[in-house]
């Protein structure tokens, strides 16, 4: 409480002298049929930001290149409020937790499409697309259940990838090509191309990369005594991506047609697990499948139809004693919706229907279906005050019929938004918190479904010469929250749901975005303060993720363009709730790029030097999976 009591003065401070990036849209999907700061993700239909009542974070395609990122996950850990736990670095594996959810709570979509998967939460970021086909990532802050389905319980990401922007945004017609590569220590190597061919109706794009290192050889945790078990592990991986995307303009629709895939090998030594015959590699590949046809131009009436797969194949070797188990996890999904508006009243409506299972050696074959629809209304009550109320009921044979609504309220004062809201959530147990059958984690078939009511406040101002300032005030009561309990006799963790877990929060983003002279500056920082308690059997450190987030959480970016020279720094600052076993309870880290940008040949052409944390800080953020020291990359790209 000491340091919450120190905090607060300076954070109020904070708040008063420095600016955030709000709604930073100018590169926006949609740009030129909507004016800036529009969001899709607040209502699932493009929107002003200023009238949805929700707090959306958006990072465009000039913001995702001036940073030191090789990965998205690496690109989400500078999105505000964002708590990454990355297992091995460079996007080898990471979970997504925001608001004090557990990494099973975050919906992720890739352009409009759930991509989460339905055996773990572990997979969510086994993405089948290159960073380098991201243009733009929107980060909705919050509770979404009404609008997107179970999951969405602290927020929302949605990726959006360059061919699944309208027509109009495509700068230049003909052909492109890129290619770029980066090397550095342990053999670290990342290698990427794009292609991209833009005609009349049709765009036509293709992009592919891949990524390995040898990493490093680090001590394990002691073997039982008399086992064959290596005392050291390897910390190398494989990562290999590939993507193809065809937009065609049809007669007052568009088709949007995407194909991906990625494959992935790794030393994934106390990833799930701290026990110390641990000594696991795994190989994960993924499929995916995504086909779209909506409405184009302008219309009173949008609609949108999409049809969506993917296919998970898992296969993890706890230790070379132990045989290989294989998982394959299956999800099929169509969902449509339409919209239409009548003077100030607005109205959205829309269903959903999917099949997802599971095939494994270990857990078994199992199998569910899900429905769902939902009904949106944005209300313009007067020129200042704008209503959003939505309310979605789904159907899941794990937790029956269960009604979802949600109402946030927008009030415009110029220069500010003032917004409130809040909405009930659920998020049903996955195939591997009912089946898990391992020697260090045991499933529960009897889950039942969390459920909470989840409420908020905020602000957004913007001030004069580009200065901007978010915060916003949550709170979250959840029931039958699931987690896994520790049996010290059987050495092994029991998936359990807890009595009740309460979450209390602040969000803070502050921004600088505008040229200087003839340097263009811009500056970010955000801090997220988090309180939580968990009602269980047990006390908080018997359980296995319970209150692992973060309770002050930094997070920084600069980046300064001075002619062909660009200068991107970014940090990360954490200190968790509790003391979690084995893992690095406070920490920081801090990363670099230099890039220089001229012509070879009559090619774009970019070089750049990336420092990877800086000052060699040796953390773990899940258990003691050890992450990345100080890594210097080199590297170049060439743009046709």
């Amino acid at each position: 409480m000491r340091s919450v009591r120190l905090l607060l003065p300076c954070l109020l401070a904070l708040l008063i002298v420095a600016p955030v990036r709000a709604q930073d849209t100018s590169d926006v999907a949609f740009r030129v049929q909507m004016a800036d700061s529009v969001v899709v993700t607040a209502s699932r239909v493009a929107s002003a930001a200023q009238e949805t009542g929700r707090r959306v974070s958006v990072y465009t395609q000039r913001d995702i290149q001036s940073l030191s990122v090789n990965s998205v996950d690496q690109l989400l850990n500078v999105a505000a409020g964002l708590d990454v736990k990355s297992r091995g670095g460079f996007g080898v594996q990471s979970d997504l937790t925001m608001r004090g959810s557990t990494f099973n709570g975050v919906l992720l979509l890739l352009d409009g499409a759930r991509i989460n998967d339905p055996y773990t939460g572990h997979f969510l970021m086994d993405l089948p697309v290159p960073l380098s086909e991201i243009a733009r990532v929107e980060v909705l802050h919050g509770p979404a259940t009404a609008l997107y389905g179970p999951d969405a319980l602290g927020g929302v990401v949605h990726l959006i990838t360059k061919t699944a922007l309208r027509r109009e945004d495509v700068r230049e017609d003909g052909p492109a090509a890129r290619v770029d590569s980066r090397y550095g220590k342990n053999n670290f190597y990342d290698m990427g191309a794009a292609a991209r061919t833009a005609g009349d109706r049709t765009t036509v794009s293709a992009a592919a990369s891949v990524q390995g290192s040898d990493g490093r050889r680090v001590s394990a945790a002691p073997p039982p005594e008399g086992s064959n078990l290596s005392s050291t592990v390897q910390t190398d991986f494989e990562r290999r991506t590939a993507t193809a995307a065809v937009s065609r303009d049809l007669e007052g629709a568009t088709l949007y047609t995407r194909a991906g895939v990625d494959d992935r090998e790794f030393g994934a030594y106390h990833f799930y697990s701290d026990f110390g015959t641990d000594r696991a590699r795994e190989a994960t590949s993924t499929f995916w499948l995504q086909s779209r046809l909506s409405s184009s131009g302008a219309t009173n009436t949008p609609w949108q139809v999409q049809l969506f797969g993917k296919q998970h194949r898992d296969r993890y070797t706890y230790n070379p004693d132990v045989g290989a188990n294989t998982h394959i996890s299956r999800r099929l999904r169509v969902q449509g919706q339409g919209s239409r508006t009548w003077n100030s009243v607005r109205v959205t409506g829309g269903a959903s229907a999917g099949l997802r299972g599971v095939d494994s050696n270990r857990d078994g074959v199992h199998g569910d279906q899900s429905v769902g629809a939902f009904v949106s209304l944005r209300w313009r009550a007067t020129p200042r005050l704008t209503v959003n109320q939505s309310t979605r009921v789904d159907y899941d044979p794990t937790y029956g019929a269960e009604p979802t609504p949600q109402l946030y309220v927008a009030y415009n004062l110029g220069p500010a938004t003032l917004r409130a809201g809040g909405g009930r959530v659920v998020r049903a147990p996955n195939f591997l918190e009912r089946f898990i059958d391992s020697p260090s984690n045991q499933g529960n078939a009897d889950l039942t479904a969390e459920t909470a009511w989840s409420g908020e406040v905020g602000v957004d101002v913007r001030l004069p010469a580009n200065l901007s300032l978010s915060a916003t005030g949550f709170h979250r009561t959840t029931d039958n929250a699931i987690d896994y309990l520790r049996n010290e006799a059987e050495s092994v963790f029991e998936a359990q749901n807890l009595d009740r877990t309460t979450t209390t929060g602040l969000e803070t983003e502050l921004s600088f975005d505008r040229p200087l002279g003839a340097v263009g500056v811009s500056l970010d920082a955000a801090y997220t303060l988090l309180d939580a308690s968990l009602d269980g059997q047990e006390p908080p450190s018997a359980y296995k993720y319970g209150l692992d987030a973060a309770r002050h959480q930094l997070q920084g970016s600069a980046s300064v363009r001075a002619g062909a020279v660009t200068l991107g720094l970014q940090g990360l600052w954490k200190d968790r709730l509790r003391d979690a076993p084995l893992a690095t309870d406070r920490y920081g880290v801090v990363h670099g790029r230099l890039a220089y940008n001229t012509r070879l040949s009559g090619a774009r052409t970019t070089l750049s030097v990336e420092l990877r944390n800086a000052f060699d800080r040796q953390y773990s953020e899940i258990f003691d999976a050890p992450m990345p020291g100080r890594t210097l990359l080199v590297g170049a790209e060439v743009a046709l």
